[in-house]
């Protein structure tokens, strides 16, 4: 008898693998074509969608159209809230029939709306359903000043006991689905919630948390230093850090791109995928970093701008920021102070996969500070990261 063969695993972003949990909940009807795009071509029979940890949570195979098709095979055990979240089937279970009417809250809401839509669900006779927007990697300017987990404290503290408050995990790319959702949950009507407001106008359980807001000079911090080898970035990084360790205000944890391979990186090599997996490791570490308010400096090359994206989305969803800081030596300047003799080998062929020379480098285009240490001296280039740190909050007396 022919044995199927094994589907290969494939480990989503985390938007994705939250946009599929909601299909597979019932919350969504398909998963949006987008969503698709990170699974390569050679995937496309279809694949075992894994979780942060690479445990299988479902199959997703294609019929002969090309359509995605879903199969759960394991709760999801990750992601914001957790514990706390409800399936559509259950809340409308809860519900035994009631009319609703759900409110999806996206930033801080303002008093008065509270007590507008208190007076219609009274009038209608309908239980509130405050569906909260959830997502770590909301952005905090887009969202009033709140992330996502504060979003949820704030509308838990301000519900009646009789109202209900369900997270849902729709990244903020899809929030224009949430009508769609809150019918899901069993909406009779849809109302949106949380356009802002003046501080004394916001419900006091969204002032409280806007309060806890950490100014930037209390957030955590990744500087990531970019640029191709040989372009100064260490040097630069190194002597930011030695600046701030004297200056005391912040605590710096420096992830060196050498340094991080003997170490956090021993056994990968130089393809394309260990450079990548590479990032991502420097990533999670220094995204742990920021969670707990400190400051990572890192200087690995990242030439890629996908890679560089995905650490900046895990400084975020962990609540930090992250400041890319491109130092655009020439590649001319490169090779010429290459100690290592890195570039020579290259230019022979004995080294795949160099940046530069035989692999490309992405230039940023979100970059917040470049840099050129063929023109600008050490001591110049901290000065104007010191500067850039100063006027965005990060160093105050």
């Amino acid at each position: 008898m022919a044995v199927a063969p094994a589907l290969p695993g494939w480990h989503p972003s985390h938007a994705t693998l939250e946009l599929i949990e909601l299909v597979l909940a019932g919350a969504l009807d398909a998963l949006p074509p987008a969503a698709l795009d990170e699974l390569p071509e050679s995937a496309r029979g279809g694949v075992l969608v894994e979780d942060a940890e690479g445990t299988p949570v479902a199959e997703l195979l294609f019929t002969p159209d090309g359509a995605p098709r879903l199969r759960g095979l394991r709760p999801f055990a990750h992601g914001p809230l957790r514990s706390h979240r409800r399936t559509p089937a259950q809340v409308r279970e809860a519900l035994a029939g009631r009319r609703v009417l759900a409110v999806t809250v996206a930033g801080p809401v303002e008093s008065a709306q509270v007590d507008s839509l208190r007076a219609e669900a009274a009038s209608t006779g309908a239980v509130l359903v405050w569906l909260v927007l959830v997502d770590l990697g909301l952005d905090p300017g887009r969202s009033g000043g709140l992330g996502g987990e504060a979003l949820w404290r704030a509308s838990r503290a301000l519900a009646l006991p009789e109202e209900h408050v369900v997270p849902v995990a729709l990244p903020a790319a899809h929030h224009t689905d949430a009508t769609r959702v809150a019918f899901a949950y069993g909406a009779d009507a849809v109302r949106a919630a949380g356009g802002g407001g003046e501080p004394g106008t916001l419900h006091p359980a969204f002032a409280r948390e806007l309060d806890r807001v950490r100014p930037a000079s209390g957030r955590g911090l990744v500087l990531f230093f970019t640029g191709l080898s040989g372009s100064g970035k260490s040097t630069v990084a190194k002597a930011l850090a030695d600046a701030l360790v004297e200056d005391g205000r912040r605590s710096i944890s420096m992830l060196d791109g050498d340094e991080v391979r003997r170490l956090l990186s021993a056994g990968l090599g130089f393809s394309v995928a260990d450079r990548e997996a590479n990032i991502r490791r420097i990533g999670f570490v220094a995204a742990e970093v920021a969670r707990h308010g400190g400051t990572a400096i890192c200087a690995p090359i990242a030439p890629f701008a996908a890679g560089r994206a995905e650490v900046r989305s895990m400084v975020e969803r962990a609540g930090g920021d992250l400041l890319l800081i491109h130092v655009a030596t020439p590649l001319a300047e490169c090779e010429r102070r290459d100690r290592k003799g890195m570039y020579a080998k290259a230019r022979r062929g004995e080294i795949a996969d160099f940046t530069g020379i035989s692999s490309p480098y992405e230039e940023p285009t979100d970059a917040d500070l470049l840099l050129d240490t063929s023109e600008t001296s050490i001591d110049d280039g901290v000065r104007l990261i010191w500067g850039m740190l100063q006027d965005r909050g990060y160093l105050v007396d």
